[in-house]
């Protein structure tokens, strides 16, 4: 007969997964969904943790070892509306007409989610980084940029592949007209929002054609009309 002490009377040690306990991936991404459906049904500010982490399950300090602050979550809906923004950019537009093809998606996007883009917008120049997974937290890489530094640096990167086809009216390098065209499309943004209260139709002409008037300014061709 084998003693209590025995391998044969141990306990099974069966994983968290076996268990059923959440990974902490799906921890994460349950309190980023239910977080989405509380500000598409709540105006952002009003949305307490506390409502977030009980419907989901679990202690009010878990969402902050996911979630730092709640603009977070709005840091990581910016970045995965320009992941989908920035999709057709191989084998599609390339350069200034990639700029005017991106930040119209971007406003697409926005103007789908009028919840979201009111919380979105009023903060989208002092968002912070988009937090990163556990992986990435060990990894000892360099933290991602913010919404708006990643969007000035992919538009600088995409004047840096254009050629000027006519001298300009004022002198502006990649650096400085990428600053332009981002404060551009957040001045567009914010006017839509103070006007419509972020509600459909957005005015794409209007932005294109600000966009295309600071481009065309810096010599570069205007890129085509948004469809």
């Amino acid at each position: 007969m084998s003693s209590p002490s025995s391998p044969g009377n141990r306990p099974f040690l069966v994983s968290a997964a076996q268990q059923g306990r959440p990974s902490p991936s799906q921890v994460r991404e349950r309190l980023y969904q239910i977080s989405l459906g509380a500000i598409r049904n709540q105006e952002f500010d009003s949305v307490p943790v506390s409502r977030i982490t009980g419907e989901s399950g679990v202690a009010k300090g878990t969402f902050f070892n996911y979630f730092p602050t709640k603009e977070h979550l709005l840091a990581r809906v910016l970045d995965e509306m320009m992941d989908r923004a920035f999709q057709g950019e191989e084998g599609g537009p390339a350069g200034t007409d990639a700029i005017a093809a991106a930040l119209d998606g971007l406003t697409g996007e926005l103007a789908d989610d009028p919840p979201l883009a009111r919380a979105i917008i009023p903060r989208m120049a002092i968002l912070p980084p988009p937090p990163r997974t556990m992986d990435a937290d060990t990894d000892g890489s360099q933290p991602p940029p913010s919404g708006s530094e990643r969007l000035r640096r992919w538009i600088r990167d995409r004047l840096a592949e254009s050629l000027r086809i006519s001298v300009p009216l004022e002198e502006a390098d990649d650096q400085t007209l990428s600053v332009l065209l981002l404060a551009t499309f957040e001045i567009t943004l914010r006017e839509w929002l103070a006007t419509t209260h972020g509600e459909p139709p957005f005015p794409r002409r209007l932005l294109h054609g600000r966009i295309a008037y600071l481009l065309s300014s810096a010599g570069f061709p205007r890129p085509p009309q948004p469809t």
